[in-house]
């Protein structure tokens, strides 16, 4: 293990911890349309990349924003972030957010996929 290779697993915990957190969304607003907003990361941990947090939860009617953001060191620096049954599908490229707006008016457990490396990177949305 080289001297940083400790101090990288640390970041690439903080940045998980960071997205947990995250995936807890912010507080309803108390006028107008509730509001929940993540911050979602693309992050690599021994080869195998990760949209974290995984699974985002939210109530049916909600205005959903999610900021996203490649943190993936390695090649492609380009991955997909898609909720197929929401019409989502964004290319992300690394050093670069995206932010997707929607409004979550269908219950369920809807699938997250990257649309351009298919089976890599995944999730799921859960609309209560």
């Amino acid at each position: 293990m080289s001297r940083f290779g400790r101090f990288a697993n640390l970041s690439v915990w903080a940045i998980a911890a960071a997205a947990f957190a995250a995936s807890l969304g912010s507080p309803k607003t108390a006028v107008g349309e509730p509001t929940r907003t993540f911050t979602v990361v693309s992050i690599e941990v021994e080869g195998t990349k990760f949209w974290i947090p995984s699974t985002l939860i939210v109530e049916k009617g909600d205005r959903v924003r999610i900021t996203l953001l490649n943190k993936v060191p390695s090649d492609p620096n380009q991955h997909g972030f898609a909720i197929p049954d929401y019409g989502i599908a964004e290319v992300v490229t690394r050093g670069e957010s995206k932010t997707v707006e929607f409004v979550a008016d269908k219950a369920g457990v809807f699938p997250i996929t990257c649309h351009l490396h298919p089976a890599h990177i995944g999730g799921q949305l859960l609309v209560r």
